[in-house]
């Protein structure tokens, strides 16, 4: 049987665990993900340790987050305009190169003892440029690399290589700063860099609508904005994605807590950061076994409560290990809401706009990470820990709740809608 994007659905393939990793090109841009994802998880870590250990202050770790939204809130937009633009493959190899070269950079600082606050921010901030480019196109890339019945496989393996990253990368990371120092993590992310761009390299051309200089346009993005603007149930989704991500932000202070209230040193930062990944990643191959989530929006719900909950326990835990649980659960419960709600948003929007409407949606989700780190310092300065990230938390659980009672499009969205959408959706754009 024939499908979108010219594949052929074998009945075998419904069968596969992972159905998706049995294309070539979808094994090559998946494996190159990964690699680059840990080599990245090593920068964070060092660069967040490295700037506490400098200034003990909760407010200058937060800023790294600052640094890094401020770029990408300019360019996410311009990202998915360029997505649409031109080839989506060349333009994740292009900003490869350049998170490299940032590596590099401050690897070399680092070695010559020349690392402060500033320098710090200003690397935060050239990757997070980077980022908001390649961004974009990796995400709206992802159907044209699959059969449109193995998407939400797909999705959860992309979601995937972030929490896998977050597992490998920290708990070595923190061993590596912890014996040889900080340089040396950001050596290793200029080595998966490279291997990011070999696999890039290494694919296949990609079947893809290039909308060239005319996807560049004020019309073109007006396209995008109308285009989330006339589907509401996107729209709340992602305003409950950037509540979670800037509110639940606790995680984000995992350096005081390992240093000044579980007294567990750098080893056990390593572990801290390491717990949301590993129950996100047992949670993403159990939602790529299940395949698409019906009553989506009800899922989305429930799952953004329980990481609320999660997070609340987490920033009031002075255990280790119950610390550890904690973050382990929340992060199961946020990949049941990230998988699910970028299903809804990609079976809903055609390939001809998938760039643009993914860089709007990223506006949301991309830079609800950064602000939170910036939020959960601010908000430990201003009102201590752990009142500051519980009171965030239990604004998340808020949230989610007063959605679920007053918001009906989103508590009754089913998922076998999403085909009605897009196909209106490709009318609407046509006309």
């Amino acid at each position: 049987m024939e499908v979108a994007g010219g594949y052929t659905a074998r009945p075998q393939d419904r069968r596969l665990r992972f159905a998706t990793l049995s294309h070539r090109d979808f094994r090559l841009f998946w494996a190159g993900l990964v690699v680059s994802a840990i080599g990245s998880q090593f920068t964070s870590v060092a660069m967040a340790w490295q700037i506490y250990e400098i200034t003990g202050s909760a407010l200058q770790l937060g800023l790294i987050g600052l640094a890094r939204a401020v770029p990408t809130i300019a360019l996410l937009l311009f990202g998915g305009m360029l997505a649409d633009a031109v080839n989506r493959r060349h333009l994740m190899m292009v900003a490869e190169i350049g998170q490299l070269c940032v590596a590099a950079a401050l690897a070399t600082c680092s070695l010559l003892g020349l690392v402060s606050p500033a320098l710090l921010y200003a690397v935060s901030a050239s990757s997070a440029l980077f980022s908001a480019l390649e961004g974009p196109a990796r995400t709206a890339m992802i159907p044209n690399l699959v059969p449109r019945e193995q998407l939400t496989n797909a999705l959860a393996m992309n979601a995937s290589v972030r929490y896998l990253a977050t597992v490998v990368g920290p708990l070595l990371a923190g061993l590596v700063i912890a014996g040889t120092g900080a340089a040396f993590c950001y050596l290793v992310e200029a080595g998966t860099r490279l291997v990011g761009v070999i696999t890039l390299a290494l694919m296949r051309p990609v079947a893809q609508v290039v909308g060239g200089r005319k996807a560049m346009s004020l019309t073109s993005l007006r396209e995008g904005l109308e285009f989330v603007w006339t589907h509401p149930v996107m729209l709340w989704l992602m305003a409950l994605d950037l509540i979670q991500n800037f509110f639940g932000s606790a995680r984000n202070l995992a350096p005081v807590y390992a240093k000044d209230i579980l007294f567990v040193g750098p080893e056990g930062l390593g572990v801290l950061y390491s717990a949301t990944a590993i129950g996100a990643l047992g949670m993403a191959f159990i939602v790529g076994t299940l395949g698409r989530l019906q009553r989506a929006g009800r899922w989305v719900l429930i799952s953004v409560g329980l990481y609320g909950l999660f997070t609340a326990v987490f920033a009031i835990s002075e255990s280790f290990w119950l610390s550890w649980l904690t973050l382990a659960a929340a992060g199961a419960a946020n990949t049941v809401s990230n998988v699910t709600r970028a299903t809804i948003n990609q079976l809903i929007t055609p390939d001809e706009v998938r760039g643009r409407v993914t860089g709007v949606n990223s506006m949301f989700t991309t830079t609800g990470p950064p602000l939170s780190q910036f939020s959960a310092g601010a908000f430990a300065t201003l009102f201590g820990t752990p009142t500051g990230p519980l009171a965030g938390a239990l604004v998340v659980v808020g949230a989610a709740a007063g959605m679920a009672a007053a918001v009906r499009s989103v508590r009754g969205f089913e998922i076998s809608q999403s085909a009605d959408v897009q196909e209106s959706g490709r009318s609407s754009i046509q006309s």
